[in-house]
C-alpha cells in the first residue's frame, strides 16, 4: 500500500468512525423521543420509574442515554439518592444509585452545559465554611471518572450556605437559576449564577420571579425552570393553597409576562412539579403526584399565550 492509498484509507475510517457515533446518538435520541414529538397533552414518561410519592426531578446526560433523579432514602425523612437509568438495546435499565452515593442525602442533579463531563447537585454536605449545627441543602459539583463520578467538591461560589437551596436549572450559556428559602423558611427567593469569563459569579437575586411573588400573595410560587435560550421559563404555582400547577412566562422587551396556566394554553390537566426542559429545548418533563414523570413538547404551548 503506497502512503498516498494509506493517508486516503486513514481519512476514510475517521470518516466512518465520525458517521457511526453520529447515527448512533441520533438513534438514542429518536428511540426516546420520536413517539413523544407529536403529542398534544402530557403522557407517562419512563414508566419504569414510577414509584408512588416518591418520584422527583430528574436530567439527561448531554448524549441523553442516562436519566439522572432522586429518591427518598428513608420515606418521610430528609435523606434522599442519586439514582441513574441508561437506555439501552430499547429499553431502560434498573435505576442504580449513582456511584459517589453515601450516607449523605443529595438530590436534584443537574448536568453543566459548560463542562460536559461535569454534574451539578443540591446536598446536604457539610461546605467548608459551615459553621451551623446542622447543614443545610446546599450546591455541590462531581466530574465524570470513565463510568463514575468523582466525589463531589463544594461549589463555593453559591456561597447562601446557611439557606435551603433547590431546583436548579441551566441554560445553554451555562446560568443557574434556582430556589432558595431563608434557614427560617420566612421566604422564598428565586436567585441566578451567571457563567462570565471562565468562571461563575456569586448568586444574584432574579428579579422578575420575586416581583411575581410580591405582586400576588394569594398563591404560592415554588421552582421555575427557565428555557436554555432564555426565551421563556415554567413556574410551578400553587393557587389557594390547592395542589401546584405549570405556568408560563414568557421574556418580552420589557421585562416578562404575567404567568400563564399551561393548562389554559393546551386544554389539558398540568398540574405537577419539578420541570425539566430538555438541552434542545424541544421537551418539557415533569413529575405528577410525586410518583410519575410526564413529558410534552414544548411546541405545544410556546408561543401559544
Amino acid at each position: 500500500m503506497t502512503s498516498k492509498q494509506l493517508n486516503y484509507f486513514l481519512v476514510l475510517s475517521v470518516w466512518v468512525i465520525v458517521v457511526m457515533t453520529s447515527c448512533n446518538k441520533t438513534s438514542t435520541y429518536e428511540a426516546i423521543f420520536s413517539k413523544y414529538e407529536h403529542i398534544d397533552k402530557p403522557m407517562l414518561f419512563i414508566p419504569e420509574l414510577t414509584l408512588k410519592e416518591n418520584t422527583y426531578k430528574g436530567c439527561f446526560s448531554n448524549d441523553y442515554s442516562t436519566f439522572y433523579f432522586f429518591r427518598h432514602n428513608k420515606p418521610d425523612q430528609e435523606d434522599y439518592r442519586i439514582f441513574q437509568t441508561t437506555f439501552s438495546k430499547n429499553q431502560w435499565t434498573e435505576p442504580k444509585e449513582i456511584s459517589f452515593s453515601d450516607a449523605n442525602s443529595d438530590l436534584y442533579p443537574m448536568v453543566s452545559t459548560i463542562n460536559k463531563n461535569e454534574l451539578f447537585i443540591i446536598s446536604y454536605r457539610r461546605t467548608p465554611a459551615d459553621s451551623s449545627q446542622k447543614p443545610n441543602a446546599n450546591f455541590w459539583f462531581t466530574t465524570k471518572a470513565g463510568s463514575d463520578w468523582t466525589k463531589p467538591f463544594p461549589f463555593t461560589q453559591a456561597d447562601l450556605i446557611y439557606n435551603y437551596n433547590s431546583q436548579p436549572s441551566i441554560t445553554t450559556n451555562g446560568t443557574i437559576y434556582f430556589t432558595s428559602d431563608t434557614p427560617d423558611w420566612s421566604k422564598t427567593l428565586t436567585y441566578k449564577m451567571e457563567y462570565k469569563n471562565g468562571s461563575y459569579q456569586n448568586p444574584s437575586l432574579f428579579s422578575p420571579v420575586n416581583e411575581f411573588r410580591t405582586a400576588d400573595t394569594t398563591r404560592t410560587i415554588f421552582e421555575i425552570c427557565v428555557s436554555p435560550d432564555e426565551t421563556y421559563m415554567v413556574l410551578t404555582i400553587s393557587e389557594k393553597r390547592q395542589n401546584a400547577k405549570l405556568f408560563l412566562s414568557s421574556k418580552i422587551q420589557n421585562g416578562w409576562t404575567n404567568p400563564k396556566y399551561i393548562g389554559d394554553i393546551i386544554k389539558e390537566d398540568m398540574s405537577g412539579n419539578f420541570p425539566y426542559i430538555t438541552a434542545d429545548g424541544k421537551f418539557l418533563i415533569f413529575t405528577r403526584n410525586f410518583s410519575s414523570f410526564y413529558i410534552l413538547p414544548t411546541e405545544e404551548f410556546v408561543n401559544k399565550e
